[in-house]
C-alpha cells in the first residue's frame, strides 16, 4: 500500500496560494476532507476543484478532473444542451445590466412604467366620460324651452368643448412610475 504525504492545512493553503480561512472554509463546507485531522494534497486538489466553483474574473479556469475507479465515468463531462457556469453566469450578468440601465432611465425621467400612464390615461378618460353623460341632464332644462336653434347650438357646442378641455387638460405629469 503507498504511503499517503499528509500536510497541515496551513501548507495546503501555501501549495495552493489561497488563505487558510479558505481551506477552512472549504473543510467546514465539506469540499475537502481530512484525515487524522491533516489533509492529503493529491486528494484535496481532486475534491476542490470537483467541490468548488470558479468565480467570475478569478482568472483561474476550472481544472478538468479525472474520474477516479469507480466513479461515474460521465461526472466530469458536460452534458449536451446543458449550460456551463460561465455561460449561466454571464447572461445573468447582462440581465442585471439591463435591468440597472432601464432603472436608470427611470429614475432620471427617461422613460415612465406603462401602468402609470394606463392609469392617468383611464382616469382621464374617466372623467370625460362622466362630464359627456351629465350634458343631457346639465341642458335638458335649457334646450327644452329654447326655441333658437342658434342658441342650442351654442349650448351644445359649449359643452362639448368643456367635455374636451377636461380630456385635454389630463395631467400626465402626475404620472409616478
Amino acid at each position: 500500500m503507498a504511503k499517503v504525504n499528509l500536510i497541515t492545512q496551513a501548507e495546503y493553503a501555501r501549495r495552493r496560494g489561497c488563505s487558510e480561512a479558505a481551506v477552512s472554509n472549504a473543510i467546514k463546507a465539506g469540499r475537502i476532507s481530512l484525515i487524522d485531522g491533516k489533509i492529503d494534497p493529491t486528494a484535496a486538489d481532486a475534491q476542490w476543484a470537483k467541490n468548488s466553483r470558479v468565480r467570475a474574473g478569478s482568472g483561474k479556469a476550472a481544472a478538468p478532473v479525472q474520474a477516479a475507479a469507480g466513479d461515474d465515468a460521465d461526472a466530469g463531462q458536460k452534458q449536451p444542451g446543458t449550460p456551463n457556469y460561465l455561460s449561466s453566469r454571464s447572461r445573468r450578468e447582462a440581465a442585471e445590466a439591463e435591468l440597472a440601465e432601464i432603472e436608470l432611465a427611470e429614475k432620471s425621467g427617461m422613460v415612465i412604467q406603462v401602468k402609470a400612464v394606463e392609469a392617468v390615461w383611464a382616469q382621464a378618460m374617466g372623467a370625460t366620460r362622466e362630464h359627456l353623460l351629465q350634458i343631457r341632464a346639465r341642458l335638458a332644462p335649457l334646450l327644452a324651452s329654447e326655441t333658437d336653434p342658434f342658441k342650442v347650438e351654442q349650448l351644445l357646442e359649449e359643452e362639448h368643448s368643456r367635455a374636451l378641455q377636461l380630456l385635454a387638460g389630463a395631467d400626465f405629469g402626475k404620472v409616478e412610475s
